[in-house]
């Protein structure tokens, strides 16, 4: 990609307000993007964090797959606690997430889970709404952690990923 195309590319997501066209131009970067656009995408979680843009980039830096996408989604997406439909999602009610979802989560379940997230890597998630992703986002929502429909959706993997790796310390 030219020094202009990266240009115009950038300008054109910083522009676009339609959340779906936004969508598109991160899978574009997704795939055809370097590190050039890294830096500069993730300056966008301070001007708009919300949960589809968090999503939107943690799958564009995924799928650039580097080092330095790798550092950015560890030390800016990761780490700050995100955003519901409204308001931010507290410390104390991701950690009661994670703990509810290491005391109710079941062998088969971890087991497929493991099994999941080993062959498809960081897009896990993204690939599996459905099915996985709506039994969590249920079991979340039913028993009183409704960060809204958004949030869930995007958060879902992010806290069975933790409730995962808590697991493991435990054993």
């Amino acid at each position: 990609m030219s020094d202009f195309d990266y240009s115009k590319m950038l300008e054109q997501i910083r522009n676009e307000k339609d959340q779906k066209e936004r969508e598109a131009l991160f899978d574009f970067i997704g795939e055809k993007g370097d590190d050039r656009f890294i830096e500069p995408l993730a300056e966008l979680l301070t001007l708009e964090d919300n949960p589809q843009l968090r999503q939107s980039l943690y799958a564009t830096f995924s799928k650039i797959g580097s080092d330095l996408a790798e550092d950015v989604i560890e030390q800016k997406i990761r780490t700050r606690l995100p955003k519901d439909d409204g308001k931010k999602i507290t410390k104390k009610s991701w950690r009661e997430a994670v703990d509810f979802l290491v005391a109710n989560l079941e062998a088969p379940f971890i087991n497929k889970a493991v099994q999941i997230i080993e062959s498809e890597d960081r897009l896990w998630g993204i690939k599996n709404k459905g099915g996985i992703g709506i039994y969590i986002r249920n079991l979340l929502r039913n028993n009183g952690y409704d960060w809204g429909e958004s949030a869930l959706e995007t958060y879902w993997p992010w806290v069975v990923e933790d409730a995962l790796k808590k697991m493991k310390k435990i054993e």
